[in-house]
C-alpha cells in the first residue's frame, strides 16, 4: 500500500507490526469490562479506529491504554443499544451449594471486574494492567481488592445459602 497521498498513512505491515502487540491485551480489557460479544465488536471499532488514526495512536506514549479508552467511548453505542447484562435476568444467583464464579465476576462493577479478571485470570501484573488501564497502580490496587473482598463475601454468603 504505501504511502497514501495527502495522509499520514503507512503501509499494512508496519500498521500491523505497531498495533498487534497491543491489541490482544485490549480486546482482554474490553471483553473483561462489556462481556464476550460486545466486547469483541468494540475492539473490532477499535482497530478500524486505530487504523484511521495511526497517527494519533502512534504519538501516544501508552497506545494500548489510548486503544483502551476509545473502546470505552465507542461501547456506548453498544451498551444504547444492547442492552445486554453479562448474565441473564433470574440467573444472579442459584441457590446451589456449587458458586457460578461466572456470575459472581460478572456482578462486580466494571473497575473491579476488570482489574481481577486482568490480574487474575489472564496474568497481567499490577503495572501491566494498570498501564493498559491507563490508572495508577494503586488505583489498580484499589479495584482489585475490592473486587476480591466482594467475591470473597459472595463466596461467603453462597456457602451460608447453601
Amino acid at each position: 500500500m504505501g504511502v497514501v497521498p495527502g495522509s499520514m498513512a503507512v503501509s499494512d505491515d508496519n500498521f500491523v507490526a505497531f498495533v498487534e502487540p497491543h491489541l490482544l491485551a485490549v480486546r482482554r480489557a474490553l471483553v473483561a469490562r462489556f462481556g464476550l460479544d460486545p466486547g469483541l465488536d468494540i475492539a473490532a471499532d477499535v482497530v478500524a479506529w486505530a487504523w484511521e488514526h495511526q497517527a494519533t495512536l502512534r504519538e501516544s506514549d501508552n497506545p494500548a491504554g489510548y486503544l483502551f479508552r476509545v473502546g470505552q467511548f465507542r461501547s456506548r453505542r453498544y451498551l444504547r443499544w444492547r442492552r445486554h447484562p453479562l448474565v441473564p435476568r433470574g440467573q444472579e444467583r442459584d441457590n446451589e451449594a456449587d458458586i457460578d464464579l461466572r456470575a459472581a465476576v460478572a456482578g462486580l462493577p466494571a473497575p473491579q471486574r476488570v482489574a481481577v479478571l486482568l490480574v487474575h485470570a489472564f496474568g497481567y501484573s499490577y503495572r501491566d494492567a494498570a498501564g493498559l488501564l491507563d490508572v495508577s497502580e494503586a488505583a489498580l490496587r484499589n479495584h482489585l481488592h475490592r473486587g476480591m473482598a466482594r467475591l470473597r463475601q459472595m463466596v461467603e454468603t453462597e456457602d451460608v445459602d447453601g
